[in-house]
């Protein structure tokens, strides 16, 4: 009896062994899904078969495939299966053109689902797939080379930099290995990009003048730095002193990052002379309604990062009505200030910039006291939180310097998630390049916007969300949400009283034109035919703004449209809908459960977060 069962167990054994190898050999996406339930601090597991895991599948397969998205989530544990630590992702159009036909597979098969048969939730995550999927097929099929990699503003040249001095992680004699062969994959990377950018030019679109001259400028830099003064270099010389390896190793390490240099900088070499070849054909005009079907590449624009119907000429309109508005409120602080509010309102905000008592010394040590009074202001938004929201994130976030060698024409400050397994925090990171443009009443609503209340606390608590599939975490992203929540978080951030001082006041209502002024200058240029200094003389006169701060914007918008006009459109639903539920609930109203419906159901489109806030509404009247 005992030898019969001990010949059973070693039969199911190793069943259990073969199996464990079948999905071992074929099947990595099986432990892709324990890494991340892992990692993800919990996550809700789908049913077999069921919508969910169709969808949370969508997110894994493709996900294998982006090493560097990979490293960038923090899936270190995952790497003994995948090498993913050592390897770029594949950017040949080749690949474009495979992922598109999986892709359409997807899109069939999700046509198929019967929505009498799905619980709400799965109803809304539907909803949202099938919203993300016809916008992806009309890009990908009419729009495909209207949009180039090498841009001025975080282009692909840029990034392989960043990625690898910011995200890579340096913990181990093996990171330090995968960091010099990531080095060694960038040139296969450009290269392949560059087949992409001459397809473009195939098809006869280009970017305007000033792209190709400051992203030139970019790439001559990481060209002409010597090895030992590349910022690939100083970056890993950094880490690698924190690694427990005997000094000749690091030595060896190093010399073979300085070979791993001389590749990609004869790589940037090759770009460099194909973006100047480019530029003797740089498109005349900014705007995108100058490309081939370029009205309707602007409206598709618009509906990817506002996922509403709304015109150019509608944006266009409320724009300029929210600049009266919120003019109209800066003038009559600056009254009670005693300022001449008839005189021209850009005068003033010139002369507030360059206001000594709100400026920073231009030295190394001016750069940290601004860092540090954006922690002093990010530390004391944390106190409040308790009395707005029901969920708090565990991830902390810190304050960064943008990397010196992009800031030039880096926008004033953005956000950039923990990774999944914590090993590298939450930052925002805060352009220091132009310390006249940084003045004291001008950042406490930046660090609500990027921080808390803002990018921070609604990333964080989507990623830690135990109640999300791996769809809802990473499947569908809009920044009329992202980024409509973080300036709403600046109103908020001024209701619950962190905002006292006029100035600060003034500051605040600054970023609020900002964005109105933004809904302008966009559809200005991309719709009305405005030129490029057309746009950048609006923005000074109208907020504020020093003449380097407003090119550096103007040009962002040049080269991303319509992503500028998703803040304001966004903070106005988000408030819309909360003075909604306020007017239906009478005292029933608890701002801290209308928080929790508006962050605790992942990304949205605006149409479907108004349907959440409705049921909302319906289930407390």
């Amino acid at each position: 009896m005992i030898r019969f069962f001990t010949t059973i167990g070693g039969f199911l054994l190793g069943s259990l062994l073969l199996a464990f190898l079948t999905i071992l050999t074929f099947n990595p996406s099986f432990f892709a899904k324990l890494a991340l339930k892992d990692f993800a601090k919990g996550i809700a597991s789908p049913s077999t078969n069921s919508l969910d895991k169709f969808l949370d599948d969508s997110v894994i397969d493709p996900l294998l495939e982006n090493p560097e998205t990979l490293t960038d989530l923090g899936l270190h544990d995952l790497d003994w299966l995948t090498n993913h630590n050592e390897k770029m992702n594949d950017y040949s159009v080749e690949k474009a053109e495979d992922d598109h036909k999986k892709f359409l597979e997807y899109y069939s098969k999700l046509n198929t689902f019967d929505e009498s048969a799905l619980s709400d939730r799965t109803k809304l995550n539907l909803e949202v797939a099938k919203f993300s999927a016809e916008i992806e097929k009309m890009g990908f099929e009419n729009f495909r080379y209207h949009m180039g990699p090498f841009i001025q503003f975080y282009g692909t040249h840029v990034y392989f930099v960043n990625f690898l001095t910011d995200t890579h992680k340096l913990e181990t004699e093996k990171d330090a290995e995968d960091y010099i062969k990531r080095t060694n994959a960038v040139p296969k990377a450009i290269d392949q990009l560059m087949v992409f950018e001459k397809r473009r030019a195939d098809a006869g679109i280009y970017s305007p003048r000033f792209v190709y001259e400051k992203s030139f400028l970019q790439v001559q830099a990481l060209v002409e730095t010597t090895a030992e003064e590349h910022p690939l270099y100083v970056s890993f010389k950094d880490g690698i002193e924190k690694i427990e390896i005997n000094d000749d190793e690091k030595i060896e390490l190093l010399a073979e990052l300085s070979d791993a240099i001389e590749n990609f900088k004869t790589s940037y070499g090759k770009l460099k002379d194909l973006i100047e070849e480019n530029m003797l054909n740089a498109r005349e005009y900014d705007g995108v309604w100058s490309l081939p079907n370029g009205e309707d590449y602007y409206q598709h624009r618009l509906k990817i990062f506002t996922t509403t119907n709304l015109t150019a000429d509608e944006i266009h309109n409320l724009g300029m009505e929210l600049v009266d508005e919120i003019q109209s409120e800066i003038k009559s602080i600056l009254a009670n200030e005693g300022y001449d509010i008839n005189r021209p309102l850009e005068d003033i905000f010139v002369e507030l910039n360059e206001d000594p008592r709100f400026l920073f010394e231009d030295s190394d040590e001016g750069r940290q006291a601004i860092l540090d009074e954006y922690t002093r202001i990010n530390e004391e938004t944390y106190e409040i939180l308790p009395d707005y929201f029901n969920e708090l994130p565990q991830a902390k976030v810190v304050v960064k310097r943008i990397p010196i060698f992009s800031e030039q024409s880096a926008a004033g400050g953005y956000y950039q998630g923990s990774s999944l397994d914590g090993s590298r925090p939450a930052a925002w990171y805060a352009n220091l390049y132009d310390i006249g443009a940084t003045q004291t009443f001008g950042m406490p609503a930046l660090s609500f916007h990027e921080a808390v209340p803002g990018h921070h606390l609604q990333i964080a608590l989507n990623q830690e969300n135990k109640n999300q599939t791996l769809w809802n975490k990473f499947g569908y992203t809009t920044s009329a949400f992202t980024e409509g929540w973080a300036l709403y978080a600046e109103r908020l951030a001024i209701e619950a009283g962190l905002v006292t001082d006029p100035y600060d006041m003034i500051g605040s209502l600054q970023s609020e034109l900002f964005r109105a002024v933004r809904l302008v200058v966009d559809t200005g240029i991309h719709s009305k035919r405005w030129t490029r200094e057309e746009a950048i003389k609006y923005m000074m006169d109208n907020a504020g703004q020093v003449k380097s701060a407003a090119e550096s914007e103007i040009e962002r918008y040049i080269v991303w449209p319509a992503q500028a006009t998703s803040y304001m459109v966004g903070r106005i639903k988000i408030l819309e809908l909360r003075e909604k539920a306020k007017n239906a609930l009478g005292n029933r109203f608890d701002i801290k459960d209308f928080h929790s419906v508006v962050l605790m159901n992942g990304v949205l489109p605006l149409t479907v977060l108004e349907k959440l806030i409705d049921d909302y509404i319906a289930n407390n009247s």
